[in-house]
């Protein structure tokens, strides 16, 4: 006959709380980083270029260090189009059917640091 161990939940249990214990203090704490300056940058297209494609890949880079909880907005003449949670940030802006001069503007948002702005102007051409 097997007596089972009465010690066995909580040995489950103080398991349990050390796993967490540690999978949540090796996450990114952006109170504890040093303060660094938040920037954003269109590294693609360039101000004032000529585009004449059907897609437009739009490219971005941000400040480094500037925090785990960084994400990037897209917008096309002032309206939100998308936003990127991933590095290597980037947006594909349909052109297909569009001409003439747009803004672009990315902004990098890090939680609990606030934000900043980038913005091109291109020229649409039929392709």
């Amino acid at each position: 006959m097997i007596i089972p161990n009465r010690r066995y939940p909580f040995i489950l249990s103080t398991l349990l709380v050390i796993v967490l214990a540690l999978f949540t203090s090796t996450g990114c704490d952006d109170t504890t980083s040093p303060p660094t300056e938040i920037s954003v940058r269109i590294t693609q297209p360039t101000d004032s270029s000529t585009i004449r494609d059907t897609v437009l890949r739009i490219l971005t880079e941000i400040s480094s260090n500037c925090g785990c909880q960084a994400y990037v907005e897209f917008h096309i003449d002032g309206v939100h189009q998308y936003s990127d949670y991933l590095p290597f940030y980037h947006y594909d802006w349909n052109i297909r059917d569009l001409e003439g001069w747009h803004t672009i503007a990315t902004r990098v948002v890090v939680t609990n640091r606030g934000d900043a702005w980038d913005s091109v102007r291109v020229l649409l051409t039929p392709p």
